[in-house]
C-alpha cells in the first residue's frame, strides 16, 4: 500500500516521491515536477538487504556434500562447495589459513600474489581456493582467465568486461547475496548519497554521470533499455547509446564519454576497478579481490599491442601494493583531468594471479621486475610444488577413510584400515617414483578416488587383492610406467 511521503518508482519518470494521495491517483515529484499518476503504475521503492557481509564459519560436512565434491573430483574439475574444497586439497587447512593472512593485512601491506609454477603444478586450484576464502571472509571477488580473443590484456576493455561478467558475492549473515553487478548497482543507488561523494567514484566521468543517468529509471530487469544502460558500466561498450538516450530522457545534458576501445587504454579500466573497489567497501564488503588465471597470455606478435598488455597489468599490479617512488608513471593515450595518480595511492583492490613458468619467468633469482611486470619482488611470488609423497600419503589415507562412511555400502571394503594402508602406500610409492611432468596433481588427486569409484560401479564386491591390483594397475599408468604398447598385455 502506498502512502504520503513514501518514495516510489516510476517506469518512465524513475525514482520520485509521494506528495499526496487522492483514491487512485498520487501526485508524485519527479525531479522537481508534480505529476498525477495512477497508483497502479508506481512501486514502492524497496531497499536492498542491508545486512553486512560477515565471514562465514564452516559447517559441518555432509553425506551429499561429499559424495558431489566426489564426482566433481572424478570428473577432473574443482568442487564448488568452498568447505568441501579446502578438505580435498592437500594441505588445504594451511593454504587457506595462509591467504587469510594475505587478506587481512590488504589494506596496509596490499594482497597481492603470483603463484607460480609448471603446467598441472595446481596454480588454478591454488587460485580457486583464493576465491573460496576470500568469498568467506567477505571479498567481492571478480575472476577471469587471459585469453588473446575474449579477455586480450593488450585491449583491457575486454578484461573489465570479463572480471565484471565474473564478479561474486559473499553470503550476508541472513543467507541473502547478490547475484552479479545487476544487483549491485541497486544497492549503489539505495546509498546513492553516500557513494556519489567518494572521491573516486566522483572524479570518475563514466561511473559519475552514468550512476547519476540511472537514477531516472526504475530498477528493473524486464526493461531492456534499463538493462543496457547498466551494461554499459559493466563494459558492454557498445550500449554507449543506451546509457546516453536514458540521460537525455531524464533531463541530463552532462555528455557521458565513451569507453575507448583502441590505443592504450590500460589507465582507464584500471580507474574503473579502483572505483569499483571504493564502492564495494562503501558498501559494506571487505574489497574487491581480482583474480587473474593464465597470465603469461601475453600477446607478442605485435610490439605495440605487447607494451599495451604489459602498461595495463603493471598498473593492475602497482594498485594492488603500496606506493613505490622508484617506479614511472604509466602511459595512456587519452587524458582525464578529473583523474588523481591513484596508482600511486594504493594499495586499492587485491589481486592474486596465476602464471606458467617459461624462458622469461624460471630464474627467481633474476632482478626483481625482470621476470614479469606482475612481479615487484619475490615475496610476491608463490612457487608451487608437489606435495611431499609422505604428505600425499596422509591425505589419500584420511580421503579413503571418510570415503568408507560417506559412500555408501558398496565402499564398505574400505573401511578396512590395512586395505586403505596398503592402497595409501602404492600411491605414495608411485608418486614418489615419477617425474615432476607426471606429477600432475588433478590426476593424482583423481588417483586417490579410484577405489571408491571402482567399488561403486561394481555390481559384485571386490576381494581386497582385486582392489590393490586395479590401484597398482592405475597408479603405473598415471605415473609413467606403463607404455602405450604395453597396456594391451595389462
Amino acid at each position: 500500500m502506498i502512502a504520503s511521503g513514501e518514495n516510489v518508482e516510476h517506469a518512465e519518470y524513475g525514482i520520485g516521491k509521494v506528495l499526496a494521495i487522492f483514491g487512485d491517483v498520487a501526485t508524485v515529484e519527479f525531479s522537481g515536477e508534480q505529476f498525477d499518476i495512477s497508483i497502479d503504475e508506481l512501486t514502492t521503492r524497496t531497499a536492498p538487504n542491508g545486512v553486512a557481509p560477515v565471514a562465514q564459519p564452516d559447517a559441518p560436512v555432509t553425506d551429499p556434500e561429499f559424495r558431489r565434491a566426489f564426482e566433481a573430483m572424478n570428473l577432473g574439475v574443482v568442487p564448488s562447495d568452498p568447505k568441501m574444497l579446502t578438505k580435498f586439497t592437500i594441505g588445504g587447512d594451511e593454504i587457506s589459513e595462509d591467504i587469510r593472512s594475505v587478506l587481512a593485512d590488504a589494506s596496509f601491506k596490499g594482497a597481492y600474489r603470483v603463484f607460480m609454477g609448471y603446467y598441472g603444478s595446481g596454480k588454478s586450484h591454488h587460485l580457486q581456493m583464493v576465491k573460496a576464502v576470500a568469498l568467506r571472509e567477505g571479498w567481492v571477488t571478480a575472476t577471469l582467465e587471459l585469453d588473446p580473443k575474449a579477455a586480450d590484456p593488450a585491449k583491457p576493455a575486454t578484461v573489465y568486461r570479463e572480471l565484471l561478467t565474473n564478479l561474486a558475492f559473499p553470503e550476508r549473515a541472513d543467507g541473502s547475496k547478490n547475484d552479479d553487478f545487476f544487483d549491485l548497482v541497486k544497492e549503489m543507488r539505495y546509498k546513492w548519497p553516500e557513494i556519489r561523494g567518494l572521491p573516486y567514484f566522483r572524479r570518475s566521468p563514466w561511473f559519475s554521470k552514468g550512476l547519476s543517468a540511472l537514477l531516472y529509471l526504475t530498477h528493473r530487469r524486464d526493461v531492456p533499455n534499463y538493462v543496457a544502460a547498466v551494461s554499459w558500466l559493466a563494459g558492454q561498450v557498445k550500449q554507449i547509446g543506451a546509457i546516453r538516450s536514458v540521460a537525455w530522457r531524464s533531463g541530463n545534458r552532462d555528455a557521458i564519454p565513451s569507453m575507448p576501445q583502441t590505443k592504450d587504454t590500460g589507465l582507464i579500466y584500471a580507474n574503473h576497478l579502483v572505483v569499483l573497489n571504493e564502492v564495494v567497501k562503501k558498501l559494506g564488503y571487505r574489497g574487491l579481490a581480482i583474480i587473474i588465471d593464465e597470465a603469461e597470455h601475453v600477446r607478442s606478435y605485435s610490439v605495440n599491442m605487447y607494451l599495451r598488455a604489459n602498461n595495463f597489468l603493471d598498473i593492475l599490479a602497482r594498485c594492488a601494493h603500496p606506493p613505490r617512488e622508484d617506479l614511472q608513471d604509466p602511459t595512456c593515450d587519452y587524458e582525464v583531468p578529473t583523474f588523481s595518480p591513484f596508482w600511486r595511492e594504493g594499495p586499492h583492490f587485491a589481486m592474486f594471479v596465476g602464471l606458467t613458468e617459461g624462458e622469461d619467468t624460471q630464474d627467481l633469482f633474476r632482478k626483481r621486475g625482470e621476470m614479469s611486470v606482475l612481479i615487484h619482488s619475490p615475496s610476491d611470488v608463490v612457487e608451487i610444488k608437489p606435495p611431499s609423497p609422505a604428505d600425499y600419503k596422509i591425505w589419500a589415507a584420511a580421503f579413503l577413510d571418510e570415503a568408507a562412511h560417506r559412500l555408501g555400502a558398496k565402499v564398505a571394503a574400505l573401511s578396512d584400515p590395512e586395505l586403505r594402508e596398503r592402497v595409501a602406500a602404492i600411491l605414495r610409492e608411485h608418486f614418489e617414483n615419477a617425474s615432476n611432468s607426471e606429477r600432475i596433481l588433478r590426476n593424482w588427486i583423481k588417483l586417490a578416488g579410484f577405489p571408491p569409484a571402482i567399488l561403486m560401479a561394481q555390481l559384485k564386491p571386490l576381494g581386497v587383492e582385486e582392489i590393490v591390483d586395479y590401484v597398482e594397475k592405475a597408479a603405473s599408468q598415471v605415473a609413467g610406467g606403463i607404455l602405450p604398447w604395453e597396456e594391451s598385455l595389462i
